[in-house]
């Protein structure tokens, strides 16, 4: 009975009366199409994770990472740093051409040891598990920006946007600013709009008016947008 309700939502065009058990061929085609698409999954998640493997087992690395926290340098691959981001492609084109095969530390002090394994972990997977990404968002973010990583910005601006709340709706404004991202700046306009009466009563919403006295009164004018619509007061995402 499973198996016919998977193939009636995987193939609706075929007539029900192909999908009954005595029809052996069929049964025999679903094992194959599964067992298939069993090794083309693991044929994926080897392929994608070779670069990983490589950095983990640190084959054939050229360079050394240090961190600020002074810990031990983290081994890594010149190739897959340049290749990643546009700034380390111009501090390494050099020695990507092959003109220079020397062993080189690079220090970035802006990180921390945990921080900087987790932003490698990126470049190399192109991803990140969704508790790792939650607990570096900042200084990803910012790395992103330093080292010209645009799909990481995005992933990280993503993150700070769904994970916005009345603790660090400020927060993400400051970096907004600092870092002239509109969609950010954007998102906490919007945050703050359907929020006001409980953003109005933080520490920081006086500090929020005195320094940006426009994002302030769009903010506001959102507000009363919302509420002239017939938006709920008490309606709106929830805030902890």
């Amino acid at each position: 009975m499973i198996t016919r309700f998977y193939f009636r939502l995987s193939y609706p065009s075929i007539p029900l009366h192909l999908l009954r058990f005595e029809n052996t061929f069929l049964l025999r085609w679903f094992v194959k199409l599964l067992t298939e698409y069993g090794e083309k999954t693991a044929n994926k998640m080897e392929f994608f994770e070779g670069l990983m493997n490589a950095f983990k087992e640190q084959r054939q690395v050229d360079i050394w990472l240090k961190s600020g926290d002074q810990t031990d340098a983290i081994p890594a691959h010149k190739l897959i740093l340049a290749a990643r981001s546009k700034v380390f492609r111009n501090i390494l084109i050099d020695d990507c051409k092959g003109l220079s095969m020397s062993k080189e530390t690079v220090t970035l002090s802006e990180m921390t040891h945990d921080e900087l394994k987790t932003f490698l972990e990126f470049l190399y997977n192109g991803l990140l598990p969704d508790t790792k990404l939650a607990q570096h968002v900042h200084k990803l973010y910012l790395a992103a920006d330093k080292y010209e990583i645009p799909y990481l910005q995005d992933l990280c601006r993503d993150e700070l946007i769904t994970s916005m709340n009345s603790s660090n709706v400020f927060d993400n404004l400051e970096l907004a600013k600092i870092y002239s991202d509109k969609i950010l700046e954007d998102a906490v306009s919007e945050f703050i709009a359907s929020n006001m009466e409980e953003i109005a009563s933080s520490s920081k919403f006086m500090s929020f008016v005195e320094n940006n006295p426009a994002l302030t009164v769009q903010s506001i004018r959102g507000h009363v947008k919302k509420l002239e619509n017939g938006y709920p007061p008490k309606a709106r995402r929830k805030i902890y």
